[in-house]
């Protein structure tokens, strides 16, 4: 992952300055008179958590400027801008905000050198062209997400993506849209990128196995984003000594359960150690390669840092934390409080790899490797291969084949893995599954629900209807829309709904031609409109708790706990009444505050310390 520096900030924007000079005095020499042509640059946003100050293209016929070019949002997450340019070659590439280092990180594979490390989109204009509206950051046009960005986390391009920005109370989550088997060994190597601001700087991330669905997110500050997830496993990457949950001064790695971050509680699976075997600060800027490794057999998780082993715990994940349920989604959260960094991941596509893929006659399926430290893949046999040396080809293989591919991984190990593909026999056993359901998704637009699935085969299949529950067990129909039938393409399907005030489940099912109704997706989570926006926090010169935010209702619960958890003031707060003043004969030490809507769903929580 490239971190731009303020030196590395500064040299472009001087490089990009003199560059664009140079440009347009050989411009205005060269070109008098050359006819211009109408060049239409397109950006898919579709992915990126659009920055308040607009999205803008700078590019070397404009001097590179990152804010005054800014683009219209022509719909569907597509940004566009159309401009008169003599024919010839042109560098360019688009910024999610008006400022350099929001600029996108072009990959290597389909850009150009532009110095210091940074590469451009390039476009050759001969006559008037639409250019495809690829992702920013990306090579190829937006498919279905492979993450899901919750709260303040963001894509960065190039399989990054920011879980919180260099600001103070933020919070953001992201979850892959492949669901882990706990009945299956799993290996998965990221590049984490933990700020630079070391001793102002705050609080960490943490993997988490969770089976709320992709779009839930935890509290913000010391929790790092998961301090209020229930049934759960944490990961955590702490960056912050807090002494009321029992951290140590170092930057450190722990594994704990159901959202319950102190080391203390029996809630704690591994004690605490620091992140590095080497370096007591990771908050240096730099990136580290972190490993998570599940064995089932012996039912043992396991984390490496910078490729050297951390920390251990053997637990029955399904059985007793999930329930006895074996698939988990999975993901990071992050938060920051009143101190702060920007925190970042990069995790391939589709990180998860099968051993053994079923496949219909025809139909095609997609493979995947593991992180690369080079991006080089040797792939076996060749043979209906897109692609052999990428991570993830398309095999379509007419017959059963076994595909091996050879590569390094993140800490420079040899790594070599099989995965059959089974070509099934024609006919009913093909179609066990009607619907092959690549994803599902339920996004917040505002006060409305934009639900969003994507499939790759259909058979038989009639509709599908969007079910809802309030409590996760009981649902009823909401919406319903029409299924392809019979196909073998990506289809996407989209639906729309008024968002509810309170917290919801979701899951799509579908209904075959024969009237058989099956549920084909995992559940997904949505915050109801009461739980947006609602922060809490302590002013220490007055000794209250001021509560900031979007208010949706009239009944509003405040809590307060010890440090050992004990309940000691709880009251409502009005819609008008957004402060409470702490009694004056309590005493100094650690507290937490918890505020919870009329549901009991907790909209906010912070720690504070009483003098």
């Amino acid at each position: 992952m490239y971190t731009y520096s303020k030196t590395a900030v500064k040299s472009m924007v001087l490089r990009n300055y003199v560059r664009g000079l140079l440009f347009f005095s050989f411009f205005f020499l060269v070109t008098i008179g050359a006819k211009a042509v109408l060049v239409t640059f397109q950006v898919d946003m579709s992915q990126m958590v659009i920055s308040p100050n607009g999205v803008h293209l700078a590019g070397d016929f404009q001097g590179w400027d990152p804010a005054t070019y800014q683009m219209t949002d022509i719909g569907g997450g597509i940004y566009s801008m159309t401009l008169d340019l003599p024919p010839g070659t042109y560098q360019f590439k688009f910024i999610n905000g008006n400022s350099w280092g929001n600029d996108e990180i072009v990959p290597v594979s389909c850009g150009i050198d532009g110095g210091l490390g940074i590469y451009n989109r390039e476009v050759i204009v001969a006559a008037d062209v639409t250019l495809t509206a690829f992702c920013f950051g990306q090579c190829i046009t937006c498919g279905p997400a492979s993450y899901v960005m919750n709260g303040n986390a963001s894509s960065l391009g190039g399989d990054c993506y920011q879980v919180t920005p260099g600001l103070q109370w933020q919070n953001g989550a992201f979850w892959s849209n492949t669901q882990i088997d706990l009945n299956v060994d799993f290996d998965l190597q990221f590049n984490m990128n933990l700020g630079s601001v070391d001793t102002a700087g705050a609080d960490g991330v943490v993997f988490v196995l969770q089976r709320l669905g992709s779009n839930v997110i935890g509290a913000s500050g010391g929790g790092m984003g998961y301090s209020s997830f229930g049934t759960s496993l944490g990961i955590e990457f702490d960056t912050f000594e807090n002494p009321e949950y029992g951290d140590p001064d170092y930057d450190h790695i722990a594994i704990e359960m159901n959202g319950d971050i102190a080391h203390f509680s029996p809630n704690n699976l591994s004690a605490p150690v620091k992140m590095s075997a080497s370096n007591s600060n990771t908050e240096d800027g730099l990136d580290h390669i972190v490993g998570i490794h599940w064995d089932a057999g012996t039912q043992t998780i396991s984390v490496y840092f910078d490729c050297v082993f951390r920390a251990q715990s053997t637990f029955d994940l399904a059985n007793n934390i999930f329930g006895g349920e074996n698939l988990v989604f999975w993901g990071f959260t992050g938060a920051t409080g009143l101190y702060f960094n920007q925190q970042m991941i990069c995790a391939i596509p589709n990180a998860l790899s099968s051993s053994e893929i079923d496949i219909c006659p025809g139909s095609s399926t997609l493979l995947n490797a593991g992180a690369s430290v080079d991006g080089i893949y040797n792939w076996t046999p060749i043979t209906y291969l897109d692609n052999p040396v990428i991570v993830n080809p398309t095999a379509t293989p007419d017959t059963t084949t076994t595909y091996q591919v050879s590569y390094l991984d993140l800490c420079n190990v040899p790594i070599t893995k099989e995965i059959k593909v089974n070509v099934l026999e024609s006919g009913a056993g093909c179609f066990l599954l009607p619907v092959e359901l690549i994803s599902f998704d339920a996004n917040i637009l505002h006060n409305q629900l934009q639900f969003e699935w994507y499939t790759n085969n259909e058979w038989n299949s009639e509709y599908f209807f969007v079910e809802e529950s309030f409590d996760g067990a009981t649902f009823k129909k909401k919406l319903r829309h029409d299924a392809a039938g019979f196909s073998s393409v990506l289809s996407r399907y989209e639906v729309h709904s008024e968002r509810e005030i309170r917290p919801a489940y979701y899951r799509l099912c579908q209904s075959d031609q024969d009237g058989t109704y099956r549920v084909v997706s995992p559940l997904v989570y949505v915050k109801g409109i009461d739980t947006e926006n609602v922060f809490v926090w302590f002013n220490q010169t007055n000794k209250e708790l001021m509560l900031t935010g979007d208010f949706h209702q009239d009944d509003i619960s405040l809590e307060i706990f010890q440090s050992s958890g004990q309940l000691i003031l709880s009251g409502n707060l009005g819609r008008s009444s957004h402060n409470f003043v702490l009694p004056n004969d309590i005493t100094g030490g650690f507290y937490f505050a918890v505020v919870s809507d009329k549901h009991g769903q907790i909209l906010s929580a912070t720690k504070f310390i009483v003098h």
